[in-house]
């Protein structure tokens, strides 16, 4: 069950069905609507309160399941449970260490800061608001993704399906005007090392955010305290993990201006033909991911790399230089507007648990009108 809970609600996607015979000697543990449902291990603030059709349900042996004698609102207790001062609780009077536990005897002890009725519903009201608009935004961020991975696909191999003339291998096909050509005509790698053990920033590539601080990024140091074996990566230039290539692990430096990656790393520069910012969105796509697999796995080696001799016949589009230019900004302002949603987002996130910090502690008291508005 505890798997089946999302955003403080029961979903249908994975719930196990059970036959209506053994349903029905399974009823003590049928689910009404308000029932609390709580996780017995793992995960504790994955908890959710259900809903009218929820009602018949079964609490698996996964989960435990309480029931509020008072009288109160459903939707102010969906909004407590999600309350982080709920999880923490749970989690300092849970059984266990590595695995926490909780059983019945716990949950009957979980204080629930309870208001008149009134009180309650004009607070679900208030908080349900900023629910919404979180899930308006969300969608939003959905639907500009999907429309920026379109505009991706059409724009970096230019939408060779209304040209008359194109060019192909055997992986993409581009427009007859343009150019094909491999990465090493472009391209060079830098071989650069720290030698001096200088003290500077250590970065990481990912899969989808590029190239990231280390420390930052994990939280903590990951990398050797001796770096005087890792490869320098200046402003303007590329690193992949030689490795991991396959994972999309490709990234772009143009935040310091040197940093230094792992020596399992390959670094290069492209010289004045093309634009980096071009490049880059074209290695990170989908299709170039595949084709990191397809020849990491044929590498002559065999030990699941790609070392630059190989990366470098790797074929790319080459659209005229101005062209590329244009690609490139057009893609990188639809990435800023997903981009400025995503922080609106995470304002609406941090604005409800403010309120929820105020509201749900009695701290601020509201008045019935005031959440009907």
């Amino acid at each position: 069950m505890p798997k089946d809970i999302s955003n403080g609600e029961i979903v249908s996607n994975s719930i196990a069905r059970v036959p209506e015979v053994k349903a029905k000697k399974l009823a003590k543990h049928r689910i009404i609507e308000g029932d609390i449902i709580f996780p017995r291990r793992g995960n504790l603030i994955r908890i959710a309160v259900a809903k009218s059709e929820n009602a018949g349900w079964l609490c698996g042996t996964g989960c435990l399941r309480a029931r509020l004698s008072k009288e109160v609102d459903h939707n102010y207790i969906h909004q407590y449970v999600q309350f982080s001062e709920v999880g923490k609780w749970l989690e300092s009077n849970a059984l266990g260490q590595t695995m926490l536990n909780l059983n019945t005897e716990i949950i009957s002890k979980l204080p629930i800061f309870i208001v008149p009725l009134s009180e309650q519903t004009a607070i679900a009201s208030m908080l349900s608001a900023w629910d919404e608009a979180t899930e308006k935004t969300e969608l939003l961020i959905a639907a500009k993704e999907k429309q920026y991975k379109w505009l991706s696909v059409n724009l970096l191999f230019g939408n060779s399906a209304n040209a008359d003339v194109t060019k192909k291998t055997r992986w993409f096909a581009v427009p007859g005007h343009w150019g094909i050509v491999k990465i090493g005509a472009v391209a060079k790698e830098v071989k650069a090392t720290n030698d001096a053990s200088e003290d500077i920033p250590v970065l990481s590539s990912t899969k989808h955010d590029g190239l990231v601080d280390s420390l930052s990024y994990f939280g903590k140091q990951v990398f050797s305290l001796n770096t005087s074996t890792y490869k320098v990566v200046s402003k303007g230039e590329f690193a992949y993990a030689t490795n991991h290539i396959e994972e999309g692990s490709i990234g772009y430096q143009d935040f310091y201006e040197n940093a230094l990656v792992s020596p399992m790393y390959t670094v290069f520069k492209t010289s004045n033909a093309i634009d980096d910012g071009y490049l880059y969105k074209v290695l990170k796509t989908e299709t170039y991911r595949h084709i990191f697999q397809v020849n990491t796995s044929a590498s002559v080696d065999r030990r699941g790399s790609l070392r630059w001799n190989e990366f470098a016949k790797l074929p790319i589009p080459m659209p005229p230089l101005e062209e590329q230019q244009k690609i490139s900004a057009t893609l990188n302002l639809a990435r800023q507007e997903i981009d400025l949603l995503k922080l609106q987002n995470d304002a609406l996130r941090r604005q409800k648990r403010g309120l929820m910090q105020k509201l749900l502690t009695g701290v601020w008291r509201v008045r019935a009108e005031e959440g009907a508005r």
